[in-house]
C-alpha cells in the first residue's frame, strides 16, 4: 500500500486546490447538499446488466429532504467498450418554495449513449444522456412544462495495482431545450455543469462503496447557484 500513497496524496491535494478556487468564488448562493444512495447490480450475461438503486438527497445545508427515488437501469453492450442504457426514475421532491408547495410526485425517463477505452492503468469514459421528465397528476396548462435536457459527460479513472481504490475526476455538462426547440445544437442552453472528484473502494463478496465531493454551479439564473454535494454510495454486484 506505501507504493501507492503518493499517488493518492496527489490526487488528494489536486482535489483541495481545486475546492479552495471554487470557494474563493462563493456568493450567498451556495448551498450544501448529501447524497446517499444503495443498490444492487446484476449481470444477467456478459452483455446485459440490470441495476437497482435508491437514493436520498439532502439541501438547505443538509437539514431538508430535497428528494428520493428509485432508479431502475438496463444497460446493453452493443459491442466491446460501447453501451446503450435505459433508465427510469420515480421522484418525490420536496417543493417549498412559492405559493404552492409540498411534496411531488415526477417520473424520468433516460437513454445513455456510452463509450470508454483504456491507455496504461488509465480508464478514459465518455456518455451522452437524453433525458425527459414531468410531474405526474399535472399536465402542461397547469404549469408541467415537461423538461427536457442532453447531458454530455467525460471521466478519468486511475486503476491501482494490486489495489481495491480506485480515485476518478469526471465534468457534465447539462443542455435543456422545449419541446418545441427543433433538435439543433444552437437550441441548447447549458443549464449547470458538475465536477466530480470520486475515490471508490471494491470489497470482494461485499460490494463497491464510493465517496465523492461534486461542485454544481446553476447557470441560467438571474443569481447563479453553487451547490457543495458530499456523498456516500454502496452497490452489492451478483455476477
Amino acid at each position: 500500500m506505501k507504493e501507492y500513497t503518493p499517488r493518492i496524496v496527489a490526487f488528494l491535494s489536486c482535489f483541495l486546490l481545486s475546492s479552495s478556487i471554487l470557494h474563493s468564488q462563493e456568493t450567498d448562493t451556495n448551498d450544501f447538499e448529501l447524497w446517499s444512495s444503495v443498490g444492487v447490480s446484476y449481470a444477467v450475461n456478459d452483455k446485459i446488466k440490470v441495476g437497482l438503486k435508491e437514493q436520498l438527497r439532502l439541501k438547505e445545508n443538509a437539514t431538508t429532504t430535497d428528494a428520493y427515488f428509485t432508479d431502475l437501469v438496463l444497460e446493453y453492450e452493443l459491442f466491446k467498450d460501447f453501451e446503450i442504457g435505459l433508465g427510469f426514475r420515480y421522484i418525490t421532491e420536496n417543493d417549498n418554495k412559492g405559493k404552492k408547495q409540498g411534496f411531488e410526485n415526477h417520473f424520468r425517463y433516460n437513454i445513455d449513449l456510452s463509450y470508454k477505452y483504456d491507455f496504461n492503468r488509465i480508464t478514459a469514459s465518455h456518455r451522452i444522456r437524453y433525458q425527459n421528465k414531468n410531474q405526474l397528476g399535472v399536465n402542461e396548462q397547469d404549469g408541467d412544462l415537461v423538461p427536457q435536457g442532453v447531458r454530455i459527460k467525460s471521466g478519468l479513472k486511475y486503476d491501482f495495482e494490486n489495489s481495491p481504490l480506485e480515485p476518478s475526476f469526471s465534468i457534465e455538462i447539462f443542455n435543456k431545450f422545449t419541446k418545441n426547440d427543433r433538435f439543433r445544437i444552437q437550441n441548447y442552453k447549458t443549464s449547470k455543469y458538475r465536477l466530480t472528484y470520486e475515490l471508490s473502494y471494491k470489497w470482494d463478496q461485499i460490494g463497491k462503496f464510493k465517496v465523492f465531493y461534486r461542485r454544481e454551479n446553476i447557470v441560467l439564473e438571474v443569481l447563479p447557484k453553487n451547490i457543495d454535494i458530499v456523498g456516500l454510495n454502496y452497490v452489492y454486484s451478483i455476477h
